[in-house]
C-alpha cells in the first residue's frame, strides 16, 4: 500500500467521496459512446463511475506506480484506456482527431491544474466542455464573482464560459488537502474571442494588464509592457476604456479590442518555448 502513497510533488489528493463523485457524474450527464478525457485518474474511483456511464474513457496518468497498481483493474474494461503520460505538456489534439468531440472530466492535480486548463482550453482541439475539480481559490480565479476579473478568468474567458458548481471539503480526499476544493463547468465558446494560434500572445497581454491589479489600468499596463503611460493612455482612449479603471473591471470584449490594437504595434512579446 505504501508504494501507492500519494506524492506531494505530483499534487496528488485522491478523491474517495462517493457522494461527490455522483454529483460530478450527474453534472456530466454522459451517454453511452460519449468520449471523456480524464487527467490524473489516481486510484480510479472517478474513472469507475465514468466508465459505468457507458462513455469511452481515456485516462492519462503520470505515475507508473498507479498504472501498475490500482489502475490495473481497468485492464479488461473495454471502454477504458489508461495512458501513461504527462498531460501538462499536451492538448486535445494529442488524444483525439479533429472530428471527435470529447469532454474533459477530472480531479486535476493541484500543482499543474491551471497549466493543463490553459493548454487544453486555448490549444488545438479543445474539449466541448470541462468538468473539473481544482483548489477553490483557483476555481474562483477562473469563475470569479462579477466585477472581480483575474488573469485566469480574463484569459480563459476568451475561450470558455464558466459556472462555479459546488465546494468540496478536504475530508473527501486522501490525503486531505489543507484547503477547500471546488468543481467548475467550463463550456467551449462556439466562436472563441482569440484564435488558438494567438493564445500565448494573448496570455502575455492579459498578464501585462494585471501586472499591478490594484493600480489604475493605464499604470498597470504601462508597467506590464514597459511602455510609457501616455502611449498606453492613447491606446485605452482609442478603444474607449477609461484609463483610471482597475484591471479587474474590464470586460472580455474590451480586452479583446485592446489586444487587437496593441498587437498591431509590435509591443507584445511572443511566449517563450515551454510557457
Amino acid at each position: 500500500m505504501n508504494s501507492h502513497r500519494p506524492l506531494k510533488a505530483l499534487g496528488q489528493h485522491f478523491l474517495y467521496d462517493g457522494g461527490i463523485i455522483r454529483r460530478i457524474i450527474n453534472n456530466a450527464n454522459l451517454s453511452s459512446g460519449d468520449r471523456v478525457l480524464e487527467i490524473g485518474p489516481g486510484r480510479g474511483n472517478l474513472t469507475k463511475s465514468l466508465a459505468d456511464s457507458g462513455a469511452s474513457i481515456k485516462a492519462i496518468e503520470i505515475d507508473e506506480r498507479l498504472i501498475e497498481g490500482p489502475l490495473q483493474k481497468f485492464s479488461d474494461t473495454s471502454n477504458v484506456s489508461i495512458i501513461h503520460g504527462d498531460a501538462a505538456y499536451t492538448c486535445g489534439a494529442d488524444y483525439y482527431k479533429e472530428e471527435q468531440n470529447y469532454a474533459l472530466i477530472s480531479n486535476l492535480p493541484y500543482n499543474v491544474g491551471t497549466k493543463i486548463l490553459r493548454n487544453f482550453l486555448s490549444g488545438q482541439h479543445p474539449p466541448d466542455y470541462s468538468l473539473v475539480m481544482l483548489q477553490k481559490e483557483v476555481a474562483r480565479n477562473i469563475v470569479p464573482i462579477e466585477g472581480k476579473g483575474t488573469i485566469l478568468s480574463c484569459f480563459l474567458g476568451a475561450f470558455i464560459s464558466g459556472n462555479f458548481l459546488f465546494t468540496v471539503k478536504p475530508k473527501s480526499f486522501r490525503p486531505p488537502p489543507k484547503v477547500d476544493s471546488a468543481v467548475v463547468k467550463l463550456d467551449r465558446l462556439k466562436e472563441p474571442l482569440v484564435p488558438a494560434e494567438e493564445s500565448g500572445l494573448y496570455f502575455n497581454f492579459v498578464t501585462a494588464v494585471f501586472r499591478s491589479p490594484r493600480k489604475q489600468v493605464h499604470n498597470s499596463l504601462s508597467l506590464g509592457l514597459k511602455v510609457d503611460s501616455p502611449t498606453v493612455r492613447n491606446w485605452l482612449d482609442e478603444v474607449m476604456i477609461d484609463p483610471v479603471r482597475r484591471p479587474g473591471t474590464l470586460g472580455l470584449m474590451e480586452l479583446q479590442h485592446l489586444f487587437d490594437l496593441i498587437k498591431t504595434t509590435g509591443t507584445l512579446s511572443e511566449p517563450r518555448t515551454g510557457d
